[in-house]
């Protein structure tokens, strides 16, 4: 049976030496013993030997040769991506204890989807800033897999999304759904007054729309939408950023989709009317993070606070 190369054998479990383990995390990064000893300021036998001393350790060959060079076994990229995390985080430490101001106030670094709305991640970090005044907000957008990897190596606190892992979803990271809202099409209401045919209520055939780029989970919905209601409107603009979607429809240059969660703030920073609720449609928002960040002050401040429909 194919187990961790961490897994000892119950009768004798030694201590896993971490001094060699740097020195083999130095080897596979440099890419052989000559570099790493060179880089460590060693002699290539000093390494070669606690190399010998961890792989005997560990009960598994952690490198073969390979020509000049020598290539990880499957066990040794296995122990590789266990040594990345470990002695990143022995990095992440280092620098917290050295800068007297992250030791006063505390951290929480959270990627942002780039498919988040800015006034959504807004809605749902404003309550951590509120419970706890001293912390230190760093937040990273870019997309949901460069995130995910990201928080699997320990460079993030938490993701927040508008997908949760889904079955496929990376072992050792957990998904929870901290809100649910249902979404609206608005519009400004200089539009509004320009779409004379308009009905209270009613989004009007070939009415000007911005909607979602294809690559977007919520456009196959809205799509399905207003086929349902037989609509057909003239797709002025798709955009992958919801903030950009959000700034152009607010100007009056089309309709466009938002969550009802936010018809307040876009009424007062646009002048934008909520026109129609499409109560069978909502947008779900997830905070992803590894189980040993969940307790985490912040993070749980994060859930308690959310709106959970």
């Amino acid at each position: 049976m194919n187990t961790s190369i961490f897994s000892m054998n119950h009768m004798a479990k030694p201590e896993l030496n971490y001094k060699h383990l740097h020195y083999f995390w130095t080897v596979a990064k440099e890419g052989g013993i000559a570099r790493a000893a060179e880089r460590l300021g060693l002699s290539p036998q000093t390494i070669s030997g606690q190399l010998g001393k961890l792989e005997r350790e560990m009960g598994r060959a952690l490198f073969r040769p390979a020509g000049r060079r020598l290539e990880l076994t499957e066990a040794g990229r296995e122990a590789l991506r266990y040594a990345d995390e470990i002695f990143l985080l022995g990095e992440q430490l280092q620098e917290f204890l050295a800068n007297p101001q992250l030791v006063q106030a505390s951290r929480l670094t959270v990627g942002i989807a780039d498919s988040v709305p800015k006034l959504v991640a807004y809605k749902l970090l404003a309550p951590v800033l509120q419970a706890s005044p001293s912390v230190r907000l760093v937040c990273h957008e870019g997309e949901f897999e460069e995130l995910i990897s990201a928080l699997s190596r320990h460079k993030l606190d938490v993701v927040l999304s508008d997908r949760d892992l889904g079955q496929g979803g990376q072992r050792r990271l957990v998904g929870r759904r901290v809100a649910s809202w249902p979404i609206g099409i608005y519009a400004n209401r200089t539009l509004l007054a320009r779409q004379l045919e308009a009905e209270r209520g009613v989004v009007p055939q070939r009415a000007p729309m911005l909607l979602p780029s294809k690559r977007s989970f919520l456009r196959s919905r809205l799509d399905a939408w207003l086929d349902a209601q037989g609509l057909n409107p003239v797709v002025v603009g798709e955009f992958d950023d919801s903030a950009l979607l959000t700034t152009f429809g607010g100007n009056g240059v089309g309709y466009f989709p938002a969550a009802t969660m936010l018809a307040e703030t876009l009424a007062r920073q646009y002048d934008a009317e909520l026109v129609v609720v499409l109560p069978e449609l909502h947008e779900d928002y997830y905070a992803i993070s590894t189980p040993s960040r969940l307790p985490s002050p912040h993070i749980t401040a994060l859930l308690r606070a959310a709106e959970v429909a």
